[in-house]
């Protein structure tokens, strides 16, 4: 039974682990679409580390599950930036308590985690260049933040073209 999300959410927050359909190609051919995959819930105070695959709620109420990029502190809170394994992926920012869970592995059969270190080494190569672009992009977002200037047209326009030109450059 696939559950809605605020069900998969609901189940989350109380601890139990939970299997999930991916609905979308963001993590291809890593992951594919039609998959199943456990996940296993995250309390906001258990770290998570770059390389992982979580599972995000978005602020639009969709769910996604991508490989975390980066951590940081901003503002007395902690965010993560993450992204899909598939080519066309872009990264997104999202506060760390919107990390529900992490992936533990496959449903339906007995296949390995897809760690970064059972990843080919392309995929391996694509993660450090897209990484590299993700703590750019964190350098950019510091000096904003210290000029404060956050909510800038400008700003938004900037962070807009960075992700696409980050997209083009790291693959």
């Amino acid at each position: 039974m696939q559950l809605a999300p605020d069900a998969l959410r609901f189940v989350l927050t109380q601890g139990l682990p939970a299997v999930i359909d991916v609905t979308g190609g963001s993590m291809e051919p890593t992951i594919a679409r039609g998959e199943k995959v456990d996940v296993a819930a995250l309390a906001d105070r258990d770290p998570v580390d770059a390389g992982e695959i979580v599972l995000v709620a978005t602020a639009a109420g969709v769910l996604l599950l991508h490989r975390v990029m980066i951590t940081f502190d901003e503002g007395g809170a902690r965010f993560v930036i993450h992204q899909g394994d598939a080519p066309a992926s872009s990264f997104g920012v999202a506060a760390r308590r919107d990390v529900l869970a992490r992936m533990t592995g496959f449903a339906s059969e007995l296949r390995a985690l897809p760690t970064l270190e059972r990843l080919d080494a392309a995929a391996r190569a694509r993660f450090r260049r897209r990484r590299l672009a993700c703590q750019g992009f964190l350098a950019a977002r510091r000096l904003v933040h210290a000029f404060r200037l956050t909510d800038s047209a400008l700003v938004r326009a900037c962070a807009q073209a960075y992700r696409k030109l980050a997209r083009a450059l790291a693959g």
